[in-house]
């Protein structure tokens, strides 16, 4: 028995809720590898990057005003973070993104901690064009390990209705 429940699984319009989240996450992963391939000769990406990303931010199950509150910020993160590893703290901006969609409890955000650690440390040791990719891959890694961390802390909040204490040994 598992105590973790998400929040956004009740029943939807349109869709069921795994697909939705598979297809809302493969859209906004995909979106911002995509803006992240743009370059002097393929400015197409620029289009198509943040069109798929919003998309995915718009699928993802969860209340629609967190949804459009990501929309921007997201889009914008995305964007920035073609600029190499003087930006990467657009992945602070994407995790939190997700977790405001995912609903988790603010005890979860302090799983954004090691990623401002990380954005720092990028900052100050990638110094060349030619280390972009190196910047993207290390922050893309470590956001979604901080974003499994984040699930992790929201599992282990306390459950309304059940005791706070422990029963000891006599009772």
């Amino acid at each position: 028995m598992t105590i973790v429940i998400e929040p956004a699984t009740r029943v939807h319009r349109r869709g069921g809720y795994r697909a939705r989240y598979l297809a809302g996450l493969a859209a906004v992963v995909l979106g911002v590898a995509a803006t992240n391939l743009t370059s002097t000769y393929s400015l197409f990406f620029l289009l198509l990057g943040p069109a798929v990303q919003l998309t995915g931010w718009l699928v993802l199950p969860g209340a629609l005003w967190r949804r459009l509150v990501v929309i921007v910020p997201g889009l914008v993160a995305g964007l920035v973070l073609i600029g190499g590893a003087d930006f990467a703290g657009a992945w602070v901006v994407l995790l939190a993104g997700w977790l405001l969609v995912r609903h988790r409890p603010a005890l979860s955000y302090l799983a954004v901690l090691p990623l401002v650690v990380t954005v720092f440390l990028l900052k100050f040791t990638l110094s060349e064009y030619s280390q972009n990719w190196l910047g993207l891959l290390i922050g893309a890694i470590v956001t979604v390990g901080c974003a499994w961390a984040a699930a992790w802390l929201a599992s282990i909040r306390p459950v309304p209705g059940i005791s706070e204490r422990m029963p000891s040994v006599s009772e």
